[in-house]
């Protein structure tokens, strides 16, 4: 079972795996609404969805900047217009200090020009007073789409974590490794001992063609989905010494690649050792 985010615990429904919703029964909610009765209106429509929400009202600067610290708070809710405190200032705030929670304005003097600005400057929706019954599609779809994008930045991270682990097994390979384009036969990666077998930097070998510095050869059959062959390899001053070369093919989003472990011959890499 996957965590749920802060404050917002979850009932699972078994069922066919691509159907599995995690749904809420508690959220925290904070609102910034000068009028008690208007904010127990909100919460009185809100607690027929999520009969264990957790409702903040505050009507002033020091004590929304106060509520926005709290850990636990799943969306915001705020007024257009107030004295003393704009709804503006709130969404900038909020933007600022809390990006990742959504913010909605439930007001009953914002107009379409106003509204708009707002949904430009961060707030994912509004809702008018005298039209309140929208108040739960509007933030059951935010909350919807909160998680969405928080499952997007755990997977950026996920992502950021692998390629860096990638890149120290890639780099720390003894034989020189080339990650080339089946297509196109273009380079598009190497490593450090691929650099300094050539003789030349990364940026002279990227983005060129593998015939630049590989004669193939016939490959041996070996593994599934693996061939060796042999090659000569070219430097860039022009040398030339046999390699053997163990390729390994593969397909990363939907392009055919091949990894190419290049080794030279024992006298060759002690030439290269001195």
């Amino acid at each position: 079972m996957r965590p749920a985010l802060p404050g917002g615990k979850r009932r699972y429904i078994p069922g066919n795996f691509q159907a599995r919703r995690y749904v809420r029964t508690k959220l925290q909610i904070l609102n910034l609404e000068d009028n008690v009765n208007d904010a127990e209106l909100n919460a009185a429509m809100l607690s027929a969805r999520w009969p264990d929400c957790q409702f903040t009202r505050v009507d002033r600067r020091e004590d929304f900047l106060a509520a926005l610290a709290k850990d636990e708070l799943d969306i915001i809710l705020s007024d257009y217009t107030m004295p003393g405190f704009s709804g503006l200032e709130a969404l900038t705030l909020s933007q600022k200090r809390r990006p990742n929670v959504p913010f909605v304005f439930v007001s009953g003097t914002i107009g379409e020009d106003a509204a708009i600005e707002a949904l430009k400057n961060g707030a994912v929706d509004y809702v008018l007073k005298h039209r309140l019954m929208r108040l739960i599609p509007v933030v059951d779809r935010a909350l919807r789409e909160a998680e969405q994008r928080a499952e997007c930045l755990r997977a950026e991270e996920i992502m950021r974590q692998s390629e860096h682990k990638y890149r120290e097994l890639f780099e720390s390979l003894e034989d020189a490794a080339f990650l080339a384009d089946v297509e196109t036969g273009k380079i598009l990666d190497i490593n450090r001992s691929a650099e300094k077998l050539l003789r030349c930097s990364r940026g002279d070998i990227l983005g060129r063609k593998q015939s630049v510095f590989l004669m193939l050869g016939e490959p041996a059959a070996t593994e599934p989905g693996k061939v060796a062959s042999t090659s000569i390899m070219i430097t860039a001053d022009g040398a030339t010494f046999p390699v053997t070369i163990h390729t390994t093919h593969l397909t990363l989003y939907d392009r055919p690649l091949a990894l190419q472990l290049c080794r030279a011959l024992p006298s060759i890499r002690d030439d290269f050792s001195k």
